[in-house]
């Protein structure tokens, strides 16, 4: 796959812009899990027929899962069901690509899935065929479905379902098996841990017989509960929701004063409807440098990428979905030079 380059400035790509993201899905798969009044979540499930789905592989079933808070509609989920082509039962959770008549995407779930597919159809096209994807479960369902190629994870194991959102789903996704669990928890850990050490496992765990791609997305910030449950380390992460205002300069020194005051300035920041959210990150043993952080648009880590991964696919909307390629002769490099 050939390399992309960065076409956005620093500040234009941090304070991203990007329309992602349900204020409930948010909170659904945050960090604040425990916190969750679970009753006050419900949900509808009904088969889903007529859609085109735009994957690689013919669905046997697809079922609409309809979210719903205090008794309000609040976001849906698609739940694919398909073979692959070895005959293996796969499932993949997809975002609806609901649209208005005029054909412009108006829910948060159709962005998601507009930034997979255009993901997708990009490493469909330039990915080797014997490419692997490394990416978390869900994030692997659809780079599988959507792409044909092969993702190291792609099932979810019990730990996923102590949310209630997937607790919803869960009949109709595979589970994982025993190897796919562990897959699971050494993912989480090198997630959270150092990025030069996780690159260094990674490159020494896959080796150089087939080349390796690491998936990443912003959503992947709501999942530290999960990722602590499979033994990943909880990443010291702040949010906060700033009001749109009139003056994009303003907003911007507005969000720069909060990360230096709660972190050391490193932020991430997306636009969600009328309010920007914003992570910053504890720089407490090292967590800046954790694997997740210097891969996702955090101020810090667009400055400089760490060694051993080389960037070759980013979204537009504010760097949402970025797609690495690990580059195991500089990981050995440096560890050579260390």
């Amino acid at each position: 796959m050939k390399k992309q380059t960065r076409t956005v400035s620093l500040i234009g790509l941090s304070l991203a812009l990007l329309v992602s993201g349900s204020a409930l899905l948010y909170k659904e798969l945050s960090t604040s899990r425990e916190s969750l009044n679970q009753d006050a979540l419900s949900f509808i499930q009904t088969p889903e027929t007529g859609v085109d789905l735009k994957g690689k592989f013919p669905a046997d079933a697809v079922n609409r899962f309809t979210f719903k808070e205090d008794g309000k509609d609040a976001f849906n989920l698609l739940v694919a069901q398909y073979k692959d082509q070895g005959g293996a039962a796969q499932s993949a959770v997809l975002f609806p690509e609901e649209k208005s008549a005029s054909e412009v995407v108006t829910t948060q779930t159709g962005v998601r899935q507009k930034i997979w597919q255009a993901a997708a159809e990009v490493i469909a096209r330039h990915a080797e065929d014997d490419a692997l994807i490394v990416s978390w479960w869900d994030d692997g369902q659809r780079v599988h479905f959507l792409s044909g190629k092969d993702a190291w994870i792609r099932k979810p194991g019990k730990e996923t379902f102590k949310s209630p959102v997937w607790k919803a789903v869960k009949d109709r996704l595979v589970e994982a098996n025993q190897d796919e669990q562990l897959r699971l928890t050494k993912m989480a850990g090198w997630l959270t841990m150092d990025s030069q050490k996780a690159l260094a496992e990674m490159a020494d765990y896959f080796g150089k017989k087939r080349p390796v791609y690491i998936v990443v997305s912003n959503d992947l910030l709501l999942r530290q509960a999960e990722f602590a449950d499979y033994g990943g380390t909880r990443i010291p992460l702040i949010v906060k929701n700033f009001p749109v205002g009139d003056n994009l300069h303003g907003d911007i020194a507005q969000v720069k004063r909060w990360s230096q005051d709660e972190g050391e300035g490193n932020y991430l920041a997306q636009k969600e409807n009328r309010f920007y959210r914003v992570w910053t990150v504890k720089k407490e043993n090292g967590a800046d440098n954790s694997l997740l952080v210097r891969l996702l648009p955090f101020v810090d880590s667009l400055k400089k990428l760490p060694d051993g991964v080389n960037l070759i696919y980013q979204t537009t909307w504010g760097g949402f979905l970025s797609v690495y390629q690990l580059d195991q002769d500089a990981i050995k490099s440096t560890n050579t030079a260390h």
